[in-house]
């Protein structure tokens, strides 16, 4: 019942930002996203043992952001002010040379994996109706985590991944037709930059993708020891919960409509 009521008040606002916030107004989404993001990243890390610097990499996470909110034209400077500044923040303040890789490692690695990630999305938002085709991708990654939970609660007998001993085969195939469902649904109703046959594609696409970033976040969430990334979601847990999927999908979309165009 929490789940569907945060679902309920969360939504609405999403896409409501969404459709009548702008560009800017969606920047700051996705911006706020991914420093929340990066944070519960470097909550979970901190549980095998070896933190990374949660201040520098947030800050990171959001340059990123930024940059994609500029079409991705400071990628190279972003380069040199992430290792310039990791690398200084660990002389002013770590003596352990044992651990000094591993954690410039893992804030570099979190602020590529949420602001690098979901910087993907407003590149399609920059696209024309680029609003109809996040809530296009929205659609397909959200029916199929809801289908694949279904079907893998109900009828999952083969286990997918060790990673993640509650997810099954019957469940990840349930998934892909629930994306491919949405999928067919959006191309003869609403959505007119991609013929049906299109989004049936990239449904597939996306929908096996998705399940990856899925695992991606499990692998992540087993070595480190914890149940969910946060708590921030009632009935969801973090940010990093509820949008593992769409991180590994946004690119794989964003990568078809350039191919396509």
């Amino acid at each position: 019942m929490i789940r569907i009521a945060t679902s309920a008040v969360g939504i609405p606002v999403l896409l409501a930002i969404l459709w009548y916030g702008g560009s800017l107004g969606f920047f700051l989404l996705v911006a706020l996203a991914a420093v929340i993001a990066n944070i519960e990243f470097h909550q979970m890390i901190s549980h095998s043992g070896v933190g990374g610097f949660v201040v520098e990499g947030t800050l990171l996470a959001f340059l990123m952001v930024l940059n994609f909110y500029f079409g991705g034209v400071y990628f190279m400077e972003w380069i040199f002010i992430s290792i310039l500044t990791l690398f200084l923040a660990w002389f002013i303040r770590e003596d352990n040379e044992k651990i000094a890789l591993d954690q410039i490692s893992f804030t570099l690695m979190g602020a590529m994996y949420t602001g690098g990630l979901l910087g993907f999305f407003l590149l399609i938002r920059q696209q024309p109706e680029g609003a109809q085709l996040i809530i296009f991708l929205l659609l397909i990654i959200w029916s199929g985590d809801a289908l694949a939970y279904y079907v893998g609660r109900n009828f999952g007998r083969r286990p997918l991944a060790k990673t993640s001993p509650n997810k099954t085969w019957e469940g990840a195939v349930g998934g892909l037709c629930g994306s491919m469902i949405a999928a067919l649904i959006s191309g003869f109703t609403y959505l007119s930059q991609l013929s049906p046959s299109h989004c049936l594609l990239v449904a597939f696409i996306c929908g096996i993708i998705g399940q990856f970033g899925d695992l991606a976040e499990s692998l992540l969430k087993r070595n480190t020891g914890v149940k969910d990334s946060g708590n921030i979601l009632p009935g969801h847990g973090g940010i990093l919960d509820r949008i593992d999927s769409l991180l590994f999908a946004g690119p794989a979309f964003y990568l078809y409509l350039k191919l396509a165009s």
